[in-house]
């Protein structure tokens, strides 16, 4: 997920969109303890992208939070596909 992708997550939460650069603190951006938990609920329900309170606690910066949601987005995706796979295909 892209920074820009992820303003407009967070403008359709009611983030100022002006708060969301790169190199801004989570916190600065409202992603406080609560503001973590909405971003968790909104991408696994609405993106059908899992990603962990704690996972999202653990970044620093919406660059860092961006980077973790594109691989978050890389899991959900590529998970089905290996739980899909029978013993006779290739891994």
């Amino acid at each position: 997920m892209t920074v820009e992708e992820l303003k407009a997550v967070l403008v359709s939460m009611g983030v100022d969109g002006a708060l969301v650069v790169p190199d801004a603190l989570r916190e600065e951006a409202g992603l406080d303890s609560l503001g973590v938990a909405e971003l968790a609920l909104v991408m696994s329900r609405e993106r059908g992208v899992p990603v962990s309170e704690e996972e999202l606690h653990a970044t620093v910066t919406l660059a860092d939070v961006a980077a973790l949601l594109s691989r978050a987005t890389v899991r959900a995706t590529v998970e089905p596909v290996k739980a899909g796979r029978t013993e006779g295909d290739a891994a």
